[in-house]
């Protein structure tokens, strides 16, 4: 957010600390403040970047665990149905 001061201010500081160190002073403060916004900019490329490769980790663990468990269903489905007596009677009605 720029920032204006009077020209009689900036004359006083001109006066008390002259016109050089004034000057380096303002250019140490906008390379510093110019630095800071680059390195946040890098560092927040940098985590979006291990954000989206953390999220396509989870999603492909999280479909090998689906996968796994559809399979589990289906063996305790036809585990179940095999070892009901009634149902073994209507699959043996089927098959006849």
């Amino acid at each position: 957010m720029p920032a204006t001061i009077p020209v009689d201010v900036y004359e006083e500081f001109e006066k008390g600390l002259g016109k050089d160190e004034l000057l380096g002073a303002i250019r140490k403060e906008f390379v510093t403040r110019e630095l800071f916004e680059e390195r946040m900019n890098t560092l927040k490329v940098e985590l979006e970047g291990k954000i989206e490769h953390s999220r396509t980790e989870l999603e492909g663990k999280i479909d090998k665990l689906n996968q796994k468990f559809n399979f589990i269903i289906i063996l305790m489905i036809i585990a179940l149905t095999l070892m009901n007596p009634v149902m073994a009677e209507v699959i043996k009605g089927f098959l006849k």
